[in-house]
C-alpha cells in the first residue's frame, strides 16, 4: 500500500460535522444507563432476589425486565455507532424520541423515581435528536451513504481463475 493508495482511501471517509459528533455525545449518555440496569435487574431476577423487587411484583419480571434493558442496550449503541460513522441516522432518531418519551414518563410520575437523573437524560436525549436533525447531519449521513455505493460499483467482478488441471 502507497502513501497515495492511504490517502485515497482515508479522503473516502472524511470527518463528520460537529452537529453529528455533538448528536453522538450527546446521544451516548443513556447507553450506560441501559447497560447497567440489564445487568442490575438480570442480578435481582436471578441471583440475587430482592424483597420487594424493584420494578415488577416477581423476580421473573425483574430478570425479564432486565433482558429488555439489554437489548434497548444494545440497539442504542449500535444507533449511536451508526449515526456516527454514517451509515444511517433513523435508528439514532428513534432511539434518542424513545429515550426523551422513556424520561418524561419519569420525571411525569414521581412514584417511579426518575426525578434529575432522569430530567439529565432526557435533555441529553433532546440535544442529541436536535443535533441529529441539522441539515448538516442529514449530508453526513447522505455523503457517506453515497460514497460506500459508489465504491461498491466500481468495485470489479471477482476474476475467475482456470482450475488446474
Amino acid at each position: 500500500m502507497t502513501d497515495r493508495d492511504f490517502d485515497r482511501d482515508y479522503d473516502l471517509d472524511h470527518d463528520a460535522p460537529p452537529s453529528v459528533v455533538g448528536a453522538v455525545a450527546a446521544g451516548s449518555v443513556p447507553v450506560p444507563f441501559l447497560g447497567v440496569y440489564a445487568v442490575m435487574f438480570v442480578v435481582h431476577g436471578r441471583f440475587h432476589p430482592v424483597v420487594p423487587p424493584d420494578v415488577t411484583d416477581t423476580p421473573n419480571g425483574e430478570f425479564v425486565v432486565g433482558i429488555v434493558a439489554g437489548v434497548l442496550f444494545l440497539v442504542a449503541l449500535v444507533a449511536v455507532i451508526m449515526m456516527l460513522n454514517g451509515s444511517r441516522r433513523w435508528p439514532f432518531v428513534v432511539v434518542q424520541a424513545a429515550v426523551v418519551a422513556g424520561a418524561v414518563d419519569l420525571v411525569v410520575d414521581q412514584t417511579r423515581g426518575g426525578g434529575v437523573t432522569a430530567f439529565l437524560i432526557g435533555v441529553a436525549a433532546v440535544v442529541g435528536l436536535l443535533l441529529a436533525l441539522f441539515p448538516s447531519s442529514g449530508r453526513y449521513v447522505r455523503a457517506n451513504r453515497a460514497s460506500r455505493r459508489a465504491r461498491r460499483r466500481a468495485t470489479p467482478p471477482a476474476a475467475t481463475y482456470p482450475a488446474h488441471s
